[in-house]
């Protein structure tokens, strides 16, 4: 019954952190409910194909697989939103980008996201600002379907362009028709020898690593942008690498936003308006 299963999960699950959460929400998943609806029916039995899907999905959990990977959701930004082992699981510390770009973008901008992943950058910000339409550029075929679902989920449609694309390469400025363009990328910034923990590992490396002390992406977008000129760029990094960010362009001034532990992990570079 319910109440057993959970009980032989949470004991499974203890190396997990949150063990009782874990196995509520496997559980769940495996029987399309809410967890409300297992503490109201805990003596409930399951079927022989239940069990066997809830037991291998607590096995997987045992090894670190993320459980945004294994119920295949992840809640960004008070939206849900479709995961798989081909994107990033969205971070909290991303929500203060969003928040700093809808505190920052105006309804005639149009938003220009590098590096889309599951969507969930232009998803949660034009969900809270009508008016405001945006382009999204992803390298990998499989995350930008994945985008692309998301979207379509929150009615999103008509107001995303997805380009496939490595990081502005196939992006063509006329797209942009005169408006002011506010970029965003989380793009890979974890150098290759810094440690990361275990439910990361199960994560895309594409979408975690970048070479070049982890700069070389971010180097390379903003030498992209040539005739774009965004009024302003919101990018996520670690602190030690801010400072070289913010004098690869000598015609934007830098803005450091702090993180939800207030560690500085984001940063925008806002073009100064005495230049070109």
């Amino acid at each position: 019954m319910i109440k057993a299963v959970l009980q032989w999960a949470g004991k499974e699950l203890v190396g997990s952190g949150s063990p009782v959460l874990d196995a509520e929400l496997l559980l769940a998943y495996v029987l399309k409910k809410d967890r409300a609806y297992l503490m109201a029916h805990d003596d409930q039995l399951l079927t022989f194909w239940q069990r066997q899907r809830f037991k291998w999905l607590v096995q997987r959990r045992k090894k670190a697989v993320p459980l945004a990977y294994l119920v295949k959701n992840k809640e960004f930004f008070g939206l849900d939103f479709e995961v798989n082992r081909h994107v990033l699981i969205p971070r909290p510390d991303t929500e203060v980008m969003v928040q700093a770009v809808l505190d920052y973008i105006q309804p005639c901008d149009v938003l220009l996201d590098v590096g889309t992943g599951s969507g969930c950058i232009p998803t949660a910000v034009l969900k809270q600002m009508d008016g405001v339409t945006a382009v999204a550029t992803e390298l990998s075929r499989s995350a930008l379907h994945v985008a692309q679902r998301n979207v379509k989920r929150h009615g999103l449609k008509n107001r995303v362009m997805f380009i496939h694309s490595n990081l502005l390469k196939n992006v063509d400025v006329d797209l942009f028709d005169s408006r002011h363009v506010i970029l965003t990328a989380n793009l890979p910034y974890v150098p290759g020898d810094y440690p990361v923990n275990e439910e990361a590992k199960h994560e895309p490396k594409m979408a975690l690593y970048a070479e070049n002390n982890g700069l070389d992406l971010y180097q390379k977008l903003l030498d992209q942008l040539g005739s774009l000129k965004p009024k302003a760029i919101f990018l996520e990094c670690y602190a030690f690498q801010v400072a070289t960010l913010a004098e690869h362009l000598e015609n934007y001034e830098m803005v450091q936003h702090k993180n939800t532990l207030g560690e500085g992990r984001m940063m925008v570079l806002e073009r100064k308006t005495n230049k070109n």
